[in-house]
């Protein structure tokens, strides 16, 4: 109960507000000229709403204890609040440039491993073996934070979805790891009541102020509980989403030939006809098996 009083009840109260707050300030989104023509009438809606639900994820970690974990909400929900507003100053999509958010990402990362000084054990999940990286699990780890931070980002192109899949990525954590991952229960109730204002027709946007704070406290979370590769297994629609970017990069620069319609994957569905609110839910419909196979999987270990 106390979790859900400084976390959920809050922010379910004050989003009507910031809601009301951004439309007057015109803080709204501006819709990316390449994305699908079905967006158009998105833009213009209120965007950073991941300010508010950062702004109490990261103060109940610290106030029950998960100083760093409520660090990295902070560190990398300011690089989306520099990119958001930037983007609401120069009125386009575009903040920050590519290189510049990277770059401040690998250096957060960095500085957040200093604080974890994590085990450079990679444990191997079902497996019960441990792969010792040795200086080598520094890189995988800074790419891990850097990597989820924007395999999120780019999954907050529809209503709900990059909301829906963290929930679901969570649960795992919620029932294997106990008070240990507590901060992801704080840091989902923000989300639930979030949520409520992201479904479609989506009334607020979270913004890169919030999308890239999701995958960076999946990773740091993983990483002080050595579950990495568990993160990733539970975050496979994030993977699949930054992994469809790639590859749709990758084909057109070396073969000019598109895999996918448009990448994001999600976009792809999309202008194959599939309506929003049913890829936000077989997204997440998914998500959520492979997550009860890791749940399963956890608990018979």
């Amino acid at each position: 109960m106390k979790y859900f009083a400084i976390t959920f009840l809050p922010c379910a109260v004050l989003y009507p507000f910031l809601i009301r707050l951004f439309k007057r300030l015109r803080v709204g989104q501006f819709i990316r000229e390449e994305g699908p023509d079905l967006h158009g009438y998105k833009t213009g809606t209120p965007t950073m709403g991941g300010l508010l639900f950062s702004i109490f994820g990261a103060v109940s970690c610290l106030v029950f204890g998960y100083t760093i974990d409520g660090l990295a909400i902070v560190l990398f929900s300011l690089i989306g609040f520099l990119d958001d507003l930037l983007s609401v100053i120069k009125k386009t999509s575009l903040g920050l440039r590519a290189w510049q958010k990277f770059s401040l990402q690998i250096i957060f990362a960095t500085v957040l491993l200093i604080l974890i000084r994590p085990d450079t054990k990679l444990q191997i999940p079902f497996l019960q073996k441990d792969l010792d990286l040795g200086r080598l699990y520094w890189i995988f780890a800074v790419l891990l934070i850097a990597g989820l931070s924007n395999a999120t980002n780019l999954t907050d192109g529809l209503d709900g979805l990059a909301t829906s899949v963290f929930l679901t990525s969570a649960i795992p954590y919620w029932f294997l790891l106990g008070k240990s991952a507590d901060s992801l229960i704080l840091f989902s109730l923000c989300l639930m009541a979030f949520l409520f204002y992201n479904i479609k027709p989506a009334k607020m946007f979270m913004g890169d102020t919030g999308s890239l704070a999701l995958g960076a406290l999946i990773a740091v979370v993983s990483i002080r509980t050595s579950t990495e590769i568990i993160a990733l297994l539970c975050s496979s629609i994030f993977v699949v989403e930054a992994l469809s970017v790639v590859i749709q990069v990758s084909s057109y620069k070396l073969f000019k030939k598109r895999v996918f319609k448009m990448s994001p994957i999600h976009h792809h569905f999309e202008l194959l006809g599939w309506s929003e609110e049913r890829i936000v839910q077989m997204f997440a419909l998914a998500n959520l098996t492979v997550s009860m196979f890791v749940l399963l999987g956890g608990k018979a270990l």
